[in-house]
């Protein structure tokens, strides 16, 4: 049996253990969590225009007639504002922070009036035009209908229980739409080396807070999650609200690590690289090796395979990343984006690598430089020197304790 299929079967099974237990230990906690009933779950959705019409006021609390970031941010941390409601202030916000929109002001005629649909690129992901760490700016006006029947879809579907486990937690991962790729990669890399422990980070209390406690040191409580929470995070969807939390609780803790002031940056990928990452969540430095230093058969590359080799045994984080601009890249592989490596072969020379947004994609003829890489839920295996080429650096967990950067 190929040495990934072993790895990743391996850990399935452990996983589904531990799933039984904690999912009946979860159940307990989660009796006074509120859930939507069956009715209002199937119920066909009021249109984006009627929800707008209901609610602008309630929203706009100074009365002028436009919406504020800063009222849209306080009508996404209430929790009085649910389902539809919560849906629709979620889409706004998406729409609000994206830097690609050149945006009027934010009135209710100006919402209610919005297009139903929005064209997309044909080599467009499902998620891309809300991704916010991909340059570029859009010549065309958003969709808040689409976003909000998408937010919809997404409330409607996601247990609000904090590990339900209707899915190993690993297949749980993925990336959301606002440039988290540092961030997601690194805790399927983690979740993929030891699901026990990444639950094992969570606590939750009777009153339905969690306490989230990271690698180095830190631990952060998140109360009851928001409905609009729910629908602008990364979520697990139907294996409930972890992820969400996680990466709620995360950006809290790069306030308090990097002394940001009082609010966490609109987006992880912006200001903070993949380093940082595996430096708060697991609680080890990092070593960045930049791969457009090396050529094949140097002695760099034999000191690389060493290294990836060593990372393995030692179930150490690694991530890659690729470049961002104008680069050609092989088909399926997309660029300015974090990936997380799960594995490698040295026998073969294969690093096996996770893409957060779990996509699939089928080359038209053998995998390669030119054609790409047969990818399943986001995982494929590549030869190391074609890494080389597509991919910037590798980034390496040490057994080093991380130490805050000085204030």
């Amino acid at each position: 049996m190929n040495v990934f299929v072993a790895h990743f079967v391996r850990y399935r099974l452990t996983f589904i253990v531990v799933a039984i237990f904690a999912a009946r230990v979860e159940s307990c906690a989660q009796q006074s969590e509120p859930v939507m009933d069956a009715a209002s779950a199937s119920a066909a959705p009021s249109s984006f225009a009627s929800v707008i019409k209901q609610n602008f006021t309630r929203w706009d609390r100074d009365g002028d007639g436009t919406l504020s970031r800063e009222e849209i941010e306080a009508a996404v941390a209430s929790p009085k504002f649910r389902d539809e409601a919560a849906a629709a202030i979620a889409a706004i916000e998406k729409v609000v922070r994206n830097p690609k929109y050149s945006l009027p002001p934010i009135t209710k005629d100006y919402l209610a009036s919005s297009p139903l649909r929005e064209p997309a690129a044909v080599d467009e992901q499902e998620d891309s035009t809300d991704d916010v760490s991909k340059p570029g700016k859009l010549d065309r006006p958003p969709s808040f209908q689409k976003r909000y029947l998408s937010a919809i879809r997404k409330l409607r579907g996601t247990s609000r229980e904090l590990f339900p486990q209707s899915l190993p937690l690993f297949e749980a991962v993925h990336q959301g739409a606002l440039g988290d790729c540092p961030f997601v990669s690194t805790v399927g890399a983690m979740v993929y080396r030891d699901p026990a422990a990444v639950k094992a980070m969570f606590s939750q209390a009777a009153n339905g807070s969690t306490t989230v406690s990271f690698g180095n040191g830190q631990s952060l409580r998140i109360s009851r999650l928001t409905d609009a929470d729910i629908a602008i995070w990364s979520s697990a969807g139907t294996n409930g609200l972890w992820l969400t939390i996680l990466e709620k609780a995360y950006r809290r803790a790069l306030v308090a690590t990097e002394g940001l002031g009082a609010k966490p940056p609109a987006s992880i990928y912006e200001k903070f690289g993949s380093t940082r990452t595996i430096e708060i969540l697991g609680g080890h430095q990092t070593r960045r090796v930049l791969l457009r230093e090396i050529q094949p058969g140097s002695p760099r590359f034999s000191d690389l395979r060493r290294e990836l080799d060593a990372g393995r045994r030692e179930h150490r984080l690694m991530k890659t990343g690729t470049p961002s601009g104008t680069k050609k890249l092989a088909p399926g592989i997309t660029g300015d984006h974090a990936y997380a490596i799960l594995g490698y072969n040295d026998a073969t020379g294969l690093v096996r690598v996770w893409n957060p947004h779990g996509n699939d994609f089928t080359p038209k003829g053998p995998d390669g430089l030119q054609n790409g890489y047969a990818t399943r839920g986001g995982e494929f295996e590549i030869p190391l020197k074609d890494m080389l080429q597509l991919f910037t650096d590798i980034v390496f967990e040490t057994r080093n304790p991380y130490r805050p950067p000085s204030k």
